[in-house]
């Protein structure tokens, strides 16, 4: 780098006057670019520079940050991007930070497509245009009267026809309203809304079925009378079931009162009443009725202390608990056998559900009221059981736990059939709403042949009122641009036309200028050109983007100029042209200051470096070419990962000629991969190697096969089967194979379905081996066309971490 490089982030006016990008030193933040070098591999950059890279190599990444650092609301403020630049004799360090410097770089990629063609509803797609200053054309005045005689002498007679044409819309248009009343008439009272009133079904919706597939009408009504009635049909009333299961656990409260039957309660026993429950519940109950009372109430004798001890002793604390809690478990199930005979009478009766689901429902409510019975008989029993406990708390019951059965009544059955009919009841309106769409389409097929003969009369009408309208068209943008010839849009419409269909290799798309002279209409058969394919939008924005860097239209320094990708849309056919027209207006045209044409696609790469390498030293300024690729590299992490790699294209004009061809560039690459391997290469090295295997070397095998095999081309598997069957060595053999299976199938060349990588080198050097055994003359004649040395080609390394 020269000595009186400067440091500075805003190169000053002065220094901007004539400015070249010399190196892209440094990136450290920018989606692939990471913690990214050059490394100090590139040549310095020159006037024209041509980068080739394949897909995912980082060039549009490379392109996208220019762009976003051109433009003031997208600088990426943490790229921290350093650039060196040669400002008039100084050079200069450019950030990303620097405006003045980033203000004469312009961009094509895609953003600029998508961003300079916008599509302005029913007007159809526009890009800017840009003001221009011109010589007046001398006989301007001359053609302006005879274009406006013409003019008036069309004007009455477009007026004629397009009224002819609106009388005929507009009873078409009449028609179809009648037939949509008809749909709304049947159909008001069905649950679908848009049926309901003539303002939410209209003709439109009558026009959107018959200009449709005609296939839906396979599904109109056959019998609109019984569509009809289905139609506007009610649905069942919904039915409430209110209930739960069981809310008690009825083993747990079995098993409770089987433990109140057995406990044995601890007291001093008045014999007379340990087996006659009768006598202690009537003793019991006349107890505190005698508290202060000497004599009995019954028998008249006296009642001494210690008879009232006695009493006390039998009726203690324990047996009165006892007592409590049978009573809690007996207001148990007294409560549950009541609430599930109220549920019984819930149930919804027959005529409450759709009429299938009547058996169903009869057939639950009598498994429920069985169930309920038996559980209200046992129920019945188990208190029958606990009163005789509470009465006689000194008894020891036991009941068998399959002697009396507690099971309470489970709801579910009758909730099921109640849910069918709550499902029946919501899928009614589904059914409903079929059956309108039904006669909807039955009414409207029934208006379509009508519709066709009333349509062609319609297009007729306006097919010769649009002839009229065209020519006034074009006599009114003539018109406009003869009144102010210094205001044309650049490119003019015309222009724009011409060379658009010169790229496309077809005329259909026309281009107008508006009536405010700012912007174009873009028409094809005389319609807005809404739908533009992506090869067409692309072909556009180039011409534009070419026009818009053109001396007399670029305010301020001469622009650097960056093309990403110029043919990615487009057909094969059309890339020698558009290569023309590039060379052309950025290279004949020596108004820009500085060129860097980014591409992927092999033949617009090798059409370049023809062109320049002819050009020569007559180039101004000079050329750089290089490759970009990405590679493997180690962090400090300890994680590989893939970073871009800028390197020089061949200096050497025997060899670059020798790779103007995608075949002997790849051949070249994967077997200069081969031979600068060795036995004790890195992991990031091997992972590079690796990365040729779905890439590089499956594309030069699918093109020597397409040759060698051309009855298999398109079938790379066949193809590379055909091709093994000359190979006997068995080691060979095994490892195409194993290349055959990871990657014959794998269509995006997916590194991540990979051979491992210690298998890198020996799969490579097999399939030149392939190669050679098919065809041995084509193989040596390659290598030496290339200047690869076969013998090392084909040598099989030996050493520390050989592979095999």
């Amino acid at each position: 780098m020269p000595s009186d490089r400067k440091s500075t982030g805003k190169p000053t006016g002065a220094e901007m006057a004539k400015a070249q990008i010399t190196r892209i030193r440094k990136v450290a933040n920018y989606r692939a670019f990471q913690s990214w070098t050059d490394e100090g591999r590139a040549k310095p950059l020159a006037r024209v520079n041509v980068l080739y890279g394949t897909n995912g190599s980082g060039k549009s990444t490379l392109a996208s940050l220019f762009r976003d650092c051109s433009d003031p609301d997208s600088v990426p403020h943490g790229s921290q991007i350093e650039i060196d630049v040669d400002a008039a004799g100084t050079m200069v360090l450019a950030t990303e930070h620097s405006s003045e410097f980033w203000s004469r770089v312009r961009v094509f990629n895609a953003d600029y497509v998508r961003e300079n063609l916008r599509f302005d509803d029913d007007e159809g797609p526009s890009s800017d245009s840009l003001l221009t200053l011109g010589k007046p054309n001398v006989k301007a005045a001359e053609e302006l009267i005879s274009a406006e005689a013409r003019k008036d002498e069309l004007t009455p007679k477009a007026r004629s026809a397009m009224s002819e044409a609106r009388s005929a819309e507009k009873l078409l248009q009449r028609r179809m309203t009648e037939i949509a009343g008809e749909v709304v008439e049947d159909l008001r009272q069905s649950p679908v809304a848009t049926y309901r009133a003539t303002n939410t079904y209209t003709k439109a919706s009558v026009r959107k079925l018959l200009e449709g597939d005609a296939s839906v009408f396979d599904g109109a009504s056959t019998d609109i009378a019984a569509d009809r009635a289905t139609a506007v049909s009610s649905a069942m009333p919904s039915v409430s079931v209110i209930g739960t299961e069981s809310e008690i656990d009825a083993t747990a409260l079995f098993q409770r009162a089987r433990g109140l039957l057995s406990e044995q309660v601890s007291a001093r026993v008045i014999e007379e009443l340990r087996n006659h429950p009768d006598r202690a519940i009537w003793v019991q109950a006349g107890i505190p009725l005698h508290a202060n009372l000497n004599t009995c109430l019954f028998c008249g004798e006296g009642i001494s202390d210690q008879r009232r001890d006695q009493l006390v002793a039998h009726f203690d604390d324990a047996v009165t608990a006892l007592q409590g809690q049978i009573d809690q478990v007996v207001t148990v199930l007294e409560s549950s056998v009541l609430r599930k005979k109220e549920f019984s009478s819930l149930i919804p009766g027959d005529g409450d559900l759709y009429p299938e689901l009547a058996g169903e429902l009869r057939t639950a409510r009598s498994a429920y009221r069985d169930a309920q019975d038996r559980y209200a008989k046992s129920a019945s029993e188990l208190i029958d059981l606990l009163g005789s406990k509470r009465a006689n708390p000194f008894q020891k019951l036991d009941v068998p736990d399959n002697q009396l059965p507690l099971e309470p009544p489970s709801i579910a059955g009758v909730l099921a059939v109640v849910g069918k009919h709550s499902k029946k009841r919501d899928l009614h309106s589904q059914a409903a709403a079929a059956a309108a769409r039904r006669v909807e389409l039955a009414r409207v097929r029934a208006f379509s042949e009508e519709y066709a003969e009333r349509a062609q009369e319609v297009r007729d009408k306006e097919e010769q009122a649009n002839d009229f309208d065209t020519e006034l068209r074009l006599l009114g943008q003539r018109i406009v641009a003869l009144r102010n010839v210094s205001a044309d849009p650049v490119p003019t419409a015309e222009i724009l036309t011409r060379d658009v269909e010169r790229l496309l290799g077809r005329g259909d798309l026309r281009f107008q200028t508006t009536t405010d002279g700012k912007h174009y209409r873009i028409e094809r058969s005389d319609e807005p050109a809404t739908h533009l394919s992506e090869g067409e939008r692309t072909a556009i924005a180039l011409l534009h983007f070419l026009a818009s860097i053109r001396r007399e239209v670029v305010p301020g320094d001469e622009p650097i100029v960056v093309i990403d990708d110029p043919v990615s849309s487009l057909d094969d056919s059309i890339l020698f042209g558009v290569s023309s027209f590039l060379w052309a207006a950025l290279v004949g045209d020596n108004f820009a200051s500085q060129i860097l044409l980014f591409t992927h696609n092999f033949e617009l790469f090798r059409q370049w470096i023809i062109q320049l390498e002819n050009a020569g030293r007559h180039l101004e300024g000079g050329y750089t070419v290089h490759e970009i690729r990405m590679r493997y590299r180690p962090h400090r992490s300890g994680v590989l990962r893939r970073l871009p790699q800028l390197d020089p294209w061949t200096e050497d004009r025997r060899q670059s000629r020798r790779l103007r061809s995608l075949y002997h560039f790849l051949f070249a690459r994967v077997a200069t991969a081969v031979i600068d391997a060795t036995p004790d290469l890195s992991l990031a090295e091997r992972m590079d190697l690796l990365a040729l295997a779905p890439n590089a070397a499956r594309k030069m095998m699918e093109a020597f096969l397409s040759f060698r095999y051309p009855e298999h081309i398109g079938d790379f598997h066949a193809g590379m089967r055909a091709a093994i069957g000359a190979v006997h060595d068995q080691s060979i053999r095994t490892h195409v194979e194993r290349y055959l299976h990871a990657y014959s199938h794998n269509e995006e060349g997916n590194v991540s379905a990979m051979l491992d990588p210690s298998e890198a080198t020996v799969v490579l050097r097999s399939l030149f081996s392939m190669m050679s055994a098919v065809d041995q003359d084509h193989f040596s004649s390659m290598c030496r066309a290339l200047l690869i040395d076969e013998s090392e080609l084909m040598a099989v390394p030996h050493g520390r971490g050989s592979p095999g």
